[in-house]
């Protein structure tokens, strides 16, 4: 084949790197033109002799790109106290009983209080909510990339990648669709006193043996009453015991930061009147939520989350309420909180008697239960959608937390 002028031709990147690496090499010849010049009486000077060396200072130009900030000692926010902190990704090297000894909680039985009575569901109900779970497990025209498939006995295995559903549009889709559904099913005086808020932010700081700790929470889903819900048991709790961490200390996996901001934030303002929390459904992500050894996250870890949260909201809501210095309330604050990634469903009743979390004989009280599954299997089943193994129980707890005021 005959070259043509097209390729005789020279990249001139690559042509301009190769010239400069060869003249790189080159050495400086010592010639003899000093000699020369001093033997015909001709003076030869430095260059130092007629150049001043200057230091160069730095301006500061101001324009539109602002100083970044620099997080040390001379932060504005910076202390020299150490704040623990617990957020939303974070779960607790002990799950339950490391939150029991952080908010003061106990558990006088287990499961639900008896004063929550489950209804049998009609067939057209259970129909809807089966209809609910295929619309946001299968149904949905969201396709993204999906997290990678791993398999603890094939680590090195490269599995396909899935596109779907991703697990935090399930779970929105499900607690919005389910929320709708119990407002279609009740009475209109129960439905006009419930109001439903997204994505609401609260903090909560305060005090315990020295340490200083401050909840920073996301209520995903938070379902708000007019009135306050009402108060579930008197029962002393002075001589419930709060569990043995020994030889962990309840701070353990907390995140330690010296710059902070203290507030308690409840993000509903007094004056409204419907201001009044009462359930929060609090969604759990197992590509979002981790451990911090970058372990699985166990039941106990999830139970301990919704804890955490559940107390958060309740426990800014009863400063706002009572005052800031209040620690033994007036009248108990009671919360109830659904916490679900979708297919698992575990219910909590939390009654907050006290902020005082470090010496007071009385104690809040934790009811919860164990996670129940809405469904076993929903999935496209060689392209026809299958539901297996549905749990109506779910749905009656639902159906008991909404009615309850």
């Amino acid at each position: 084949m005959k070259l043509g002028v097209i390729l005789f031709k020279q990249h001139i990147g690559k042509h301009f790197k190769k010239h400069w690496a060869i003249q790189g090499r080159k050495k400086i010849l010592n010639t003899p033109a000093e000699k020369i010049l001093l033997k015909n009486g001709i003076t030869i000077h430095k260059p130092e002799d007629f150049f001043e060396k200057r230091k160069s200072e730095k301006v500061k130009i101001v324009g539109m790109k602002p100083v970044p900030i620099k997080f040390n000692k001379t932060h504005a926010n910076w202390h020299d106290k150490v704040l623990f902190t617990c957020n939303d990704n974070n779960v607790l090297l002990e799950g339950l009983q490391q939150a029991q000894v952080l908010t003061r909680s106990v558990r006088i039985e287990e499961g639900l209080p008896s004063s929550y009575v489950t209804n049998p569901l009609s067939k057209e109900i259970n129909s809807k909510v089966k209809n609910i779970i295929l619309n946001s497990h299968v149904f949905d025209a969201e396709q993204q990339k999906l997290p990678k498939i791993k398999d603890p006995e094939r680590p090195a295995w490269n599995f396909p990648r899935v596109y779907g559903i991703t697990q935090n549009r399930r779970n929105k889709l499900i607690t919005s669709k389910l929320l709708n559904l119990l407002e279609t099913q009740e009475e209109y005086d129960i439905v006009k006193d419930r109001f439903i808020l997204n994505d609401l932010y609260f903090s909560f700081p305060f005090m315990k043996e020295d340490n200083l700790i401050q909840f920073r929470m996301t209520g995903d889903t938070v379902l708000v009453s007019r009135k306050p819900l009402s108060s579930v048991t008197d029962e002393p709790t002075q001589d419930h015991e709060l569990p043995n961490l020994h030889p962990i200390h309840y701070t353990a996996t907390l995140k330690e930061e010296n710059i902070y901001e203290l507030q308690n934030i409840y993000p509903i303002r007094k004056e409204i009147n419907v201001s009044h929390p009462h359930t929060v459904f609090i969604h759990f992500d197992e590509t979002m939520v981790n451990n911090l050894f970058e372990e699985e996250v166990t039941e106990t870890q999830i139970h301990g989350r919704s804890l955490l949260k559940t107390f958060t909201v309740a426990a800014s809501y009863a400063k706002q309420r009572f005052g800031d210095d209040v620690k033994e309330l007036p009248t108990p604050v009671t919360v109830q909180c659904v916490h679900t990634d979708g297919r698992l469903f575990q219910f909590g009743v939390l009654q907050v008697n006290t902020l005082n979390l470090e010496d007071s004989q009385v104690k809040n009280i934790w009811y919860q239960t164990e996670r129940l599954p809405l469904f076993e299997v929903c999935k496209y089943d060689d392209g026809k959608p299958l539901l297996k193994g549905y749990n109506d129980q779910v749905v009656k707890n639902l159906f008991s937390f909404y009615n309850k005021h």
